[in-house]
């Protein structure tokens, strides 16, 4: 990864961003931070391919100049600046909360004082208004074992007009506890950012805290293996979910009955059924032995086997897909215009992948395959889903044939200055950025996927029925808390 960082002046930032959109690249992270000394200031980090560019810009007092007009993919960024720093954003063109809760006491200040209480305002409505038009809102509470997120739906009948989305409730101030002293307790902090996604976490803030380059090759592969076996678990999961709310039930079972599969096989491999404790800075912590390899060859052919029966049952279903086919449908030039990643976006026509574009540990020497298409729909996504799993099984299988004998773990050190961490978790590019002055992390910033794909939901579903929400969701697959951090 080649890193370059520029800093500008506070009116010319949205200039020196669009410059580099217009050399291919695209806005990765935004987050605000404030200096030992001097004004707080804005952090805009860009990428194309393997060349990350950071640009600062210093805010002014409480407030910073929007770069959302010309740059569309900042607006969630901004939006959760001003909820989560206390800092405005002059001239942003959206004015929805992206949290249930605003607050005088914003979390991430610096000079937050923790005693004073959080003020809270009622969700906006939607201001959809005309005769035979209503709102309909739903959760945070849901039905059966989900996170907390508020969707509020304006309806005509049963057609969606629009979809406003509202997170937040499982904030629990993940950034404010990274900060401090370098202690290895804090890869425990990052594996659990997400459940689902322990091992993109830990892989992102290990790459924070060494250098490139040095961890061991056999360790680069066991990397590998673990972060595969997750995205497996996370694709398979997501197909179960789009069986699940068509009411496709045997299908359902069955891709339950994998995702558990998966899940035992991580447990045998590493001892957690999620892998934590696997990936630490400088390597990881268990070694997988010339038995366990033929053991996980043998039981991804039995796996790749079941899938593809379970394919083929799911795409001749007539009744299926007609549920999916033209169902929240994600038009390319959204996708392109707010930089969808993950399978959300490689299903509307973007083929980005870290993996691919700037290869680390064992990725650089193996061959992979970006699946994409074009529809958008439920339909698509699927697709891409089920090419990601062989995908992830071609994979494991290089990594176990190309693991030479070698050391697993080396000194990682104590960095300094600004770190950044971008992986290819799951759901997609995922960022973790650190500012380390004298061994101890000043400000601590993640980019979950899911915070960038989490808006899409209010273009692919307006245009559908109401009853087909769920699908759509499932079929987006995103995380709450990974999104509310």
């Amino acid at each position: 990864m080649i890193l370059e960082q520029e800093s500008v002046a506070r009116p010319e930032l949205s200039y020196a961003v669009q410059g580099y959109v217009a050399e291919g690249y695209g806005i990765v992270n935004m987050y605000m931070s404030e200096p030992l000394d001097g004004p707080a200031q804005v952090n805009v980090l860009m990428r194309r391919m393997d060349s990350v560019i950071r640009l600062t810009a210093p805010a002014k007092e409480v407030e910073f100049d929007s770069i959302s007009g010309d740059n569309p993919t900042a607006e969630i960024y901004e939006r959760l600046i001003r909820e989560y720093n206390g800092y405005e954003p002059i001239g942003i063109r959206n004015d929805t909360p992206v949290t249930y809760w605003r607050t005088g006491n914003p979390p991430l200040r610096k000079d937050r004082d923790p005693s004073v209480e959080e003020s809270r305002v009622p969700l906006p409505h939607n201001g959809i208004r005309g005769d035979g038009i209503f709102e309909i809102p739903v959760g945070p509470v849901h039905a059966g074992v989900i996170e907390p997120g508020h969707f509020r739906f304006s309806v005509a009948g049963e057609s969606v007009i629009k979809l406003n989305v509202h997170l937040g409730y499982t904030h629990r101030g993940v950034e404010r506890l990274m900060e401090g002293p370098i202690v290895p307790g804090k890869i425990h902090i990052a594996e659990r950012i997400s459940g689902d996604t322990t091992v993109a976490n830990s892989l992102a803030y290990s790459h924070v805290m060494e250098d490139e380059g040095s961890v061991p090759e056999r360790a680069g592969y066991i990397r590998v293996i673990a972060a595969e076996l997750e995205r497996l678990s996370s694709n398979i999961s997501a197909v179960g979910g789009i069986c699940t709310d068509t009411a496709f039930s045997v299908p359902s079972a069955r891709a339950s009955k994998l995702h558990e599969d998966v899940l035992r096989m991580a447990l045998k491999v590493f001892g957690s059924r999620y892998m934590h404790n696997v990936v630490v800075p400088g390597g990881v912590r268990k070694d997988i032995s010339s038995e366990m390899s033929r053991y996980i060859e043998r039981s991804l052919i039995a796996l790749k086997l079941d899938v593809l029966d379970l394919e083929d049952t799911m795409m001749t279903s007539s009744t299926l897909m007609d549920r999916m086919e033209t169902t929240g449908i994600l038009q390319p030039d959204i996708a392109k215009t707010y930089r969808t990643v993950g399978p959300i976006g490689r299903a509307s026509g973007m083929s980005l992948d870290v993996r691919k574009e700037m290869p680390y540990d064992g990725y650089r020497h193996l061959g992979l395959l970006v699946p994409s298409e074009t529809g958008g729909d439920v339909l698509a996504r699927t697709k891409v889903r089920f090419r990601e799993i062989y995908e992830s099984i071609d994979l494991i299988f290089q990594s176990v044939a190309l693991m030479d004998d070698g050391p697993i773990r080396a000194d990682a050190g104590i960095p300094e200055g600004f770190r950044v961490g971008i992986v290819e978790a799951p759901r997609g590019e995922l960022v973790h950025c650190a500012e380390i002055i004298d061994g101890k992390v000043w400000r601590y910033s993640i980019r979950d996927p899911s915070l960038v794909d989490w808006p899409m939901m209010s273009y692919a579903v307006p245009g559908n029925v109401v009853p087909d929400f769920p699908l759509i969701n499932k079929s987006f697959s995103l995380s709450y808390s990974g999104n509310d951090l």
